[in-house]
């Protein structure tokens, strides 16, 4: 290389190193839920054909007051939601719509050394849980008006590992009802603890028989997103939609690798996340697919508590994909 092509090739590289930005790709984050879904979209991040086209990320809120102020103040874009709250959203004039759902239905109560058979054996009983108002709350409400089931005390948390982490130090909660991987985290803390600590029901099953549904399915959460960016975004979530299947598909043959993976998301230890993994498979289908069984959802929800959806139910618009 002559001198002066040389100096013109390092002048550029130097200038390059200031403005890192020119290579920099866009970025694609998705806010999720502190729940077992959200290991489908952290592999999906980190094996996925949309990561190769963005700096694909994957962010954990906290609690479901995080979800909607980041919402509100146009922050996020792409989020996990409970599904009542995407509703609740769009009422209120958010510019949001359903993409798909990743969790079918909270599964099992625990109970200590004593198991049950019915959830009327709640009745007198004094349970925790978390996120008042949201989507385990709404479930068993629900659930109990249906069946008239009464006098369940009911004491809420901020958070999953809170619930679970009070459900195992005092003598005074007789059940808890926590998403995976906390419910399998508490049977295996329990263990340590010597305290026996049981799983009980099929919430889904009951949910089916309560209200009269041809599936167990209670569309409990997914992929919401703003539709301004889901517009621009079209292509972009059919690949996620892709990324996401192969990345359940990898974590049901590799459960092992697919838990070392959830401990950088989740507070809980491989062992834990695994055990959660084999009592909860992933799940995922878009909204359309499951439009009779989220609606039904809707309706049962705005007959208990009108408020939870905003008030009134979606129109098709909702339905993004």
């Amino acid at each position: 290389m002559k001198r002066r092509e040389f100096l013109q090739t390092s002048t550029a590289l130097g200038a390059l190193a200031f403005a890192p930005s020119l290579f920099a790709k866009e970025n694609f984050t998705i806010y999720s839920a502190p729940s077992l879904p959200s290991l489908s979209v952290a592999v999906a991040s980190l094996q996925g054909e949309l990561a190769k086209k963005y700096d694909f990320n994957i962010q954990i809120w906290k609690n479901p007051d995080q979800l909607k102020s980041g919402v509100a103040n146009g922050t996020y874009k792409v989020m996990m939601s409970p599904t009542n709250v995407g509703v609740n959203l769009r009422n209120k004039g958010q510019n949001v719509g359903m993409i798909n759902v990743m969790a079918k239905g909270l599964k099992n109560i625990v109970t200590k050394d004593r198991p049950i058979n019915e959830l009327k054996e709640l009745s007198g009983k004094k349970l925790i849980m978390p996120f008042k108002n949201d989507m385990p709350d709404i479930i068993l409400k629900a659930l109990f008006r249906a069946l008239g089931i009464e006098n369940v005390a009911i004491t809420y948390t901020a958070t999953p590992a809170e619930a679970m982490g009070m459900f195992l130090a005092k003598d005074e909660f007789d059940a808890a009802f926590l998403p995976e991987p906390m419910t399998s985290g508490c049977v295996m803390r329990g263990k340590q603890m010597g305290i026996k600590v049981i799983k009980n029901l099929n919430i889904p099953e009951i949910w089916a028989k309560a209200f009269g549904l041809a599936r167990p399915i209670i569309p409990q959460a997914g992929i919401i997103a703003n539709v301004d960016f889901y517009e621009a975004h079209k292509a972009d979530f059919e690949i996620l939609h892709s990324d996401l299947q192969k990345a359940n598909e990898w974590i049901n043959a590799n459960n092992q690798n697919a838990a070392q993976i959830g401990t950088n998301i989740f507070p809980a230890k491989a062992p834990v996340i695994a055990a959660a993994l084999k009592s909860e498979a992933p799940s995922l289908a878009k909204g359309s697919e499951l439009k009779a069984e989220i609606m039904k959802f809707y309706e049962i929800v705005l007959d208990f508590n009108p408020a939870l959806l905003g008030g009134k139910l979606p129109d098709e618009s909702f339905f993004l994909c």
